[in-house]
C-alpha cells in the first residue's frame, strides 16, 4: 500500500435526509435572534460601561512584541490515537519578525506501548489541549529574555472549564494540567518582576461572566456585540472574573486567585463579535493603550496583525497532519514490508480515521 492510495472517503446523503437536515437547522436558527436578544439586555450591559480606544491614553505604544501560539491535533490509527502538540512563539518589530522560539513537538501518549491505554479520541483530545497551552505558557516565557514591551499570548490568561475538566482522570491528563498551572503562575511573576505588559487575546471566547453580574442570557461576546461599535470596549475599566462557584471551576480560581487577571471585550470589526483580552494585573493600567495597538494593527478580518501571524504558522490542520502521516508512513512501510501486510497494520488510519 502506498501513501499514494489513501483518499478522501467520497460521500453520497441520501437526498430525502438532506432536506430534513435544512428543515430542522432553519427552524431552529430562526429562533436564535429572538431567545437571545431580550428586551432589556442592553440597558443593563451598558451598566458596566464602555469607552473607545480612540480617545484619551498617554500616547505610549510598544516597539517590541513578542506573541504566542500553540496548535495541536488528533489521529485516529488502528493501533490507537496519537495525539500531538506544539507552540511558536515571534518578536515582531514594526510588522518584520527578528526572532522565531519553536517548542519541541510532544506526542500523546509518549510511547507507542501507552496506545491501548486510550480507548476514546476525547480523552487524547484533552490531554494534547492541556499540553499545548502549558507549552504556550513555557515559550512565553522564553521570550522574556528578549526583552519585549509587550507580551501576548494567542489564548486566555483566564483559565476555560473546559481546560481543567478530567475527561478520563489518567496520569498524563493530571500531569498536563499540572504543568499547566505552573508554567502560568510563573509567566505571570517573571512577566510582572521584569516589567513586560502580558495580555492574552481570545478570538472565541466562551465566557458567560455578564450573567453572573446583570443576570443576562448567552455569551459575553454575544450580548455585547449589541452594545459595541467598532473601536469600542467593554468592560471599561477591565475587570477581574466573577469568583464565584458557578463561574470558575475550583482549579482555575486558584490560577485566578494567583495571578489576579482582568478582562474587556474589543470590537475590531462591525462584521465581527468583540474579542475578549485579558490582562495581568499589573498591565491594566495600559489598558487602552495596549487595545489601541490591537485595534491599529487589525487585518481586514478584524485580527491583529501579530495573531493573525503566529497563529497562521502554528496551526496544526487536519492537513497538514494528513500529509505528515502520509511521509511518515512511507518510513514505516520501508522499514516493515518485509515481515508482511500484518505488521504494517497498527500504523494504518483506522477506517475514517485520518
Amino acid at each position: 500500500m502506498s501513501p499514494a492510495t489513501i483518499r478522501e472517503e467520497e460521500v453520497y446523503t441520501d437526498p430525502d435526509l438532506i432536506i430534513k437536515l435544512r428543515e430542522k437547522l432553519v427552524s431552529f436558527l430562526t429562533q436564535i435572534p429572538g431567545t437571545l436578544n431580550q428586551e432589556g439586555d442592553e440597558s443593563r450591559v451598558a451598566s458596566i460601561g464602555k469607552d473607545c480606544v480612540c480617545s484619551g491614553g498617554t500616547g505610549w505604544e510598544p516597539e517590541r512584541v513578542a506573541v504566542v501560539d500553540g496548535g495541536g491535533n488528533v489521529m485516529a490509527l488502528n493501533a490507537g490515537y496519537i495525539g500531538i502538540a506544539a507552540a511558536l512563539g515571534i518578536l515582531i518589530e514594526g510588522r518584520r519578525v527578528r526572532k522565531r522560539e519553536v517548542s519541541e513537538p510532544e506526542i500523546v501518549p509518549p510511547t507507542p506501548s501507552e496506545l491501548s491505554y486510550y480507548e476514546a479520541y476525547d480523552q487524547v483530545k484533552s490531554v494534547v489541549d492541556k499540553l499545548r497551552e502549558a507549552m504556550v505558557f513555557e515559550t512565553a516565557y522564553n521570550l522574556l529574555d528578549e526583552e519585549p514591551d509587550l507580551l501576548i499570548i494567542d489564548g486566555a490568561l483566564i483559565p476555560y472549564h473546559a481546560l481543567v475538566k478530567p475527561v478520563a482522570g489518567t496520569r498524563l491528563e493530571l500531569e498536563a494540567f499540572e504543568r499547566y498551572r505552573k508554567a502560568v503562575v510563573r509567566l505571570h511573576a517573571e512577566a510582572e518582576k521584569r516589567g513586560v505588559g502580558l495580555i492574552g487575546v481570545v478570538k472565541r471566547p466562551r465566557s458567560k461572566y455578564l450573567s453572573h453580574w446583570l443576570g443576562v442570557d448567552g455569551f459575553d461576546h454575544v450580548v455585547l456585540s449589541r452594545l459595541l461599535d467598532e473601536g469600542e470596549y467593554s468592560p471599561a475599566p477591565p475587570k477581574e472574573p466573577p469568583r464565584v462557584q458557578e463561574a470558575l471551576h475550583e482549579d482555575l480560581y486558584r490560577i485566578v486567585a494567583a495571578t489576579r487577571p482582568r478582562f474587556t471585550f474589543l470590537r475590531t470589526s462591525p462584521s465581527q463579535p468583540p474579542y475578549r483580552v485579558d490582562f495581568s494585573h499589573n498591565t491594566a493600567y495600559l489598558c487602552k493603550e495596549i487595545l489601541a495597538y490591537l485595534y491599529k494593527t487589525r487585518t481586514r478580518e478584524g485580527i491583529p496583525y501579530p495573531l493573525m501571524k503566529v497563529d497562521e504558522e502554528v496551526k496544526i490542520t487536519n492537513r497538514l497532519l494528513r500529509e505528515l502521516y502520509e511521509d511518515a508512513l512511507h518510513d514505516a512501510i520501508n522499514k516493515y514490508i518485509e515481515q508482511g501486510f500484518n505488521a504494517i497494520i497498527p500504523v494504518l488510519p483506522e477506517y475514517g480515521g485520518v
